[in-house]
């Protein structure tokens, strides 16, 4: 028996799956963003990452108030993700391998994210881009995620392999 893939490659939020797509990171005072850009089809680009964005404010807003990025880092300024949110958590749970105890996207940069933070989307040329924004001290720790994140994602796929 095989273990379950983090994510599909067919992973309808997933911005890596649409052909001729690249993503770079940049630094922004609050945290920082990812952003794609595609030779092939920028609409579907745009809803995938618009998907990824949405996902990951759900999933973020559970565990509280999203930072607005000023600083003070809130009430979860340097979790862990612990219990719910298991950032990369082995278990049992419909993407073993990044499982996030029960949150069905997981696998992918809109579930990815460890440190609490929140998600905007914005259309850029050819593109899109998420911009992400902690509090406090809780910036350089995005920006180290988010460049090890695009990494991973330059490879063509949001499938997590630990």
């Amino acid at each position: 028996m095989q273990p379950p893939k983090a994510v599909m490659a067919t992973e309808p939020s997933c911005p890596m799956t649409v052909a001729g797509t690249s993503v770079t990171v940049e630094d922004t005072d609050t945290g920082a963003a990812l952003v794609f850009v595609t030779t092939s089809d920028p609409a579907e680009l745009r809803k995938r990452v618009a998907s990824m964005a949405q996902m990951h404010n759900d999933q973020h807003a559970a565990m509280g108030p999203l930072p607005d990025g000023n600083a003070g880092g809130g009430a979860h300024a340097g979790h862990d993700m612990g219990g719910g949110h298991a950032g990369h958590a082995m278990g049992s749970g419909e993407h073993a391998g990044h499982d996030m105890s029960g949150g069905k996207h997981a696998g992918h940069a809109g579930g990815m994210i460890t440190v609490h933070s929140k998600a905007t989307a914005s259309d850029v040329e050819s593109g899109a881009r998420i911009a992400f924004a902690a509090g406090g001290e809780d910036v350089p720790k995005l920006q180290s995620e988010l460049r090890m994140h695009a990494k991973h994602l330059s490879s063509g796929t949001c499938e997590m392999k630990h």
